[in-house]
């Protein structure tokens, strides 16, 4: 297993699980990201390392028709294109964990942690109105997901904003206007404050 080269190695994982925890406790993990592809024509997935200049395919079958909304520690969070079929996908072990029905419209969705970690939890985002901003939170083991609406008295641009970013229990989200959304994962909470220093232009 040690000679096979990542791609290789990724598909010996698949053989069976004796064979997933050898190819696993010899598999080099890179320290820089790859790039991920789906062609739209086929089954196809390309990883691409951009240092080597070197381009793997793989054969998923489990991603067609998906769109990928977020990834973290190696896990894909996928969802069904024009569905609101969710599910978490790691292309390395091609290990699936499926979630509640998420009906919410959102505009930016982000996870704590792997789904294998026990402390997964995932955050959907959407600016309701100016003033409102709509949050569903689902919890991995769930079945089903809990919307609240927050208020946001500095107004909230509906269509320009940073991706959710993740740490130490609350998600972050900017506008484009520096308004800095903060939800408190542990109160369910969520404040909000003026930056305007960091207004952010690449947005408008």
């Amino acid at each position: 297993m040690s000679y096979l080269v990542l791609r290789d190695n990724i598909r010996a994982s698949a053989v069976c699980k004796a064979w997933r925890k050898a190819a696993e406790s010899v598999r080099v993990v890179e320290k820089h990201p790859w790039v991920i592809t789906f062609p739209k024509h086929d089954d196809l997935t390309i990883l691409f390392d951009p240092l080597e200049r070197k381009r793997y395919t793989l054969n998923l079958p489990e991603l067609a028709g998906t769109n990928v909304c977020y990834s973290k520690d190696g896990w894909l969070l996928m969802r069904r294109s024009g569905l609101v079929d969710m599910f978490f996908f790691n292309p390395y072990t091609r290990e699936l964990i499926n979630l509640p029905k998420c009906e919410l419209s959102f505009q930016a969705i982000a996870f704590s942690s792997a789904p294998t970690s026990g402390t997964c939890v995932v955050i959907a985002l959407r600016p309701f109105t100016r003033f409102v901003i709509r949050i569903s939170i689902c919890y991995l083991g769930a079945t089903e997901w809990v919307t609240q609406d927050f208020s946001c008295s500095h107004g909230f641009d509906p269509y320009m904003h940073s991706n959710l970013v993740y740490a130490n229990d609350h998600f972050y989200c900017f506008s484009s206007g520096g308004v800095l959304v903060d939800f408190d994962l542990a109160s369910r909470t969520m404040s909000h404050q003026v930056w305007n220093e960091h207004r952010c232009p690449y947005m408008h």
